[in-house]
């Protein structure tokens, strides 16, 4: 029976999780089947024209599962025999709560209990270790992205959940990344 292994790569924003699904995906693909979900948010506002209000981050939290759930069962079916499939998760329902907690200055509860259900084998938070740059969607800038930063990793230890700190050049992180996602590999293996 094949098995998934779901990766969330999370971090605030411009910070890579993008680029660095990208490359994880360009190289699993070579060997496993291997797809990254999309951040939902981008959907939403491409299609909507603007960004979600307060009382829509509870349809975003659920769009993104949704897609993740969807894309697990697409990957499951492709993978032959005992073959492992890797769904890397290009952020979470988690960082749709903290961005509410961000931008609407409160937390949603319903929010949060999609985002408490982090079943993800391995976490990956992107470091802020190169300048902030615009990748062309609008986003909050800078300071926001340092503000966010420091929330993720304090509800990443509220929650106890483990997470490998990505950084480096956009090599280094696949390289980094990669070595992690083998060796809990192997642990699921053994």
């Amino acid at each position: 029976m094949s098995r998934l292994m779901k990766i969330a790569i999370i971090g605030a924003e411009c910070t890579g999780k993008t680029t660095l699904a990208n490359d994880l995906v360009r190289e699993f693909q070579k060997t496993y089947p291997a797809t990254f979900a999309h951040e939902y948010l981008r959907s939403f506002v491409e299609q909507e024209k603007r960004t979600p209000q307060s009382h829509e981050q509870v349809q975003i939290a659920q769009e993104q599962k949704s897609l993740e759930d969807r894309l697990s069962r697409e990957l499951v079916a492709r993978a032959q025999g005992d073959q492992h499939a890797f769904l890397f998760c290009d952020t979470t329902p988690l960082l749709t709560s903290i961005y509410s907690e961000w931008v609407f200055g409160k937390r949603d509860a319903l929010v949060d209990a999609i985002a408490q259900k982090h079943d993800y084998e391995l976490t990956l938070f992107t470091q802020m270790d190169f300048p902030w740059a615009s990748d062309g969607v609008q986003r909050d800038g800078a300071k926001a992205q340092t503000a966010v930063h420091s929330l993720i990793e304090t509800r990443l230890n509220e929650l106890n959940i483990p997470y490998l700190a990505i950084g480096g050049t956009p090599q280094e992180r696949l390289q980094i990344a990669k070595s992690h996602i083998f060796q809990s590999l192997e642990k699921l293996k053994a």
